[in-house]
């Protein structure tokens, strides 16, 4: 693969994406994704956009230099950068690719990390008021 473009088809094709998802999970548009990989436009901000969106190393996407991936190993899907404070060092959801997130607008990351907070802190306080209050008491059976 010589080109920025034959990489990003690359990763985008070993995620199983389409170029429309790759678009989605990035921010950007599917005929940007499109140009990207014909080689008819390329930008550096778009470039960490994509390689959050794949999980691979900006570096590599950029000139195939080092490790497609930053920790060597595959792409796992949904994986993403780090998330602050987390104490694994990984994105923490699973089942959202972290370009999805990257995608939205700063107002709705903003509702979104309050929207969580909001349900972390109600599940700390049931936790911190015993099993009943939490809803995972034991029942004895047949009562």
């Amino acid at each position: 693969m010589k080109t920025f473009g034959d990489r990003l088809r690359h990763a985008r094709k070993a995620q199983g994406w389409t170029q429309k998802a790759l678009g989605e999970a990035s921010g950007l548009s599917q005929s940007a994704i499109g140009n990207y990989e014909s080689g008819q436009r390329y930008s550096s901000r778009a470039l960490l956009r994509l390689a959050a969106a794949l999980n691979v190393s900006p570096r590599w996407l950029d000139s195939g230099q080092g490790p497609m991936q930053e920790d060597g190993g595959p792409a796992a899907p949904g994986a993403g950068p780090t998330g602050a404070g987390c104490a694994s060092g990984a994105w923490p959801f699973l089942q959202i690719p972290y370009g999805h997130y990257q995608g939205l607008a700063p107002r709705d990351k903003r509702l979104l990390e309050r929207t969580v907070q909001a349900f972390i802190d109600s599940c700390r306080a049931s936790y911190d008021k015993g099993p009943a209050a939490s809803g995972h008491a034991t029942r004895k059976r047949g009562s």
